[in-house]
């Protein structure tokens, strides 16, 4: 239905802006703004490099050589050759339509600038929460399948998740996930992407310290929380109900972002217009195509004589995560509560 329930012949009055911003809601895309903080630090060229949508993108790295030490000098000593391994962006195309007459403002009390407006404010909201969807999902579906660690828990081969019980350490959680990925050997800061139900035990806990009769807040340091709402659904289809996350080391996931060359020069052709727009939410640079038909307008509240404007926003995006040599080993390390 287009813009009719506020047609002018029904003296309805414009609903007030905060009411109008409450229908208007969405989810804030905090999993998908993670992956963008590392775009330009992924792959900076990206945008260069990639002149079409069927042209390849390769990025290559070092692999890691792990060698026990000798004990003495040698004359005649002999190595082997290091290797190197290359990373393909998987890019996918995210679009969002509609349409909008030339005419169908002048009978209303929304006229055509205000229905435009709304118009893109349903295309960011809906950007935002389908590639949330899309950042979770990357998280959960590339979560490492190899976990060696034994200390105060157990990986679960199956739901490739480190399981901690609850009785018992419950409290020590994100300690004991800083350890497990202190043995795998990533040091530094760490981001914990949680389902609704760690990330309320986390906030608990963090907010016990030193003035409370038992301090948990030594285990927050550098350590970044986001709230991945998409993840409880996973975590149930696993059957974890008592919390369920994914750590994730600072600098290996990123997202790559490109639109084609015409709507980045902003060309006006006779037929069609290729432009852009900078969505607020997340601050990448979008795809804007549209063209005109002629068209009877009446039923979507125009006139006889109307023009309908076709409009489609869109982006294309690699959400990638750091390579590594070991077959099913990700930096992605899924922790569960039992």
């Amino acid at each position: 239905m287009a813009f009719t329930n506020s047609a002018l012949a029904k003296a309805q009055a414009l609903l007030m802006a905060n009411f109008a911003n409450s229908e208007l809601r969405y989810r804030e895309p905090a999993t998908f703004k993670a992956f963008v903080a590392n775009s330009e630090v992924m792959m900076p060229s990206h945008k260069l490099l990639r002149t079409r949508e069927d042209r390849t993108v390769e990025a290559y790295f070092a692999n890691r050589s792990s060698r026990s030490l000798g004990s003495a000098r040698s004359h005649n000593h002999s190595g082997n050759t290091g290797s190197s391994g290359v990373l393909t962006p998987s890019w996918v195309t995210k679009t969002d339509k509609f349409g909008i007459t030339l005419k169908q403002g002048d009978n209303n009390f929304m006229d055509h600038a205000m229905q435009l407006q709304s118009e893109f404010q349903n295309v960011i909201a809906n950007m935002a929460e389908g590639l949330e969807s899309a950042a979770v999902a990357h998280l959960f579906a590339n979560r490492s399948q190899v976990n060696g660690v034994t200390a105060e828990g157990s990986f679960d081969g199956v739901n490739y998740a480190f399981e901690v019980t609850e009785s018992t350490n419950g409290n020590r959680f994100l300690q004991i996930i800083r350890s497990t990925m202190d043995i795998l050997k990533y040091a530094g800061g760490i981001t914990i992407f949680c389902d609704t139900i760690a990330y309320n035990k986390f906030s608990y806990l963090a907010a016990q310290g030193q003035g409370n009769s038992v301090n948990y807040s030594f285990q927050f340091q550098n350590v970044t929380f986001v709230h991945s709402i998409d993840l409880n659904t996973d975590a149930s289809g696993l059957s974890y109900t008592k919390g369920f996350c994914i750590a994730v080391p600072n600098g290996t996931i990123g997202c790559l972002d490109w639109i084609p060359l015409q709507n980045r020069q902003g060309i006006e052709t006779k037929l069609q217009s290729y432009g852009s727009m900078i969505n607020p939410v997340d601050g990448l640079l979008y795809a804007v195509h549209g063209y005109e038909t002629a068209l009877d307008g009446t039923s979507t509240g125009g006139y006889t004589q109307d023009e309908k404007s076709q409009i489609e926003v869109s982006i294309d995006i690699a959400l990638e995560h750091a390579p590594l040599s070991t077959a099913n080993e990700t930096t992605l390390q899924a922790f569960a509560l039992i």
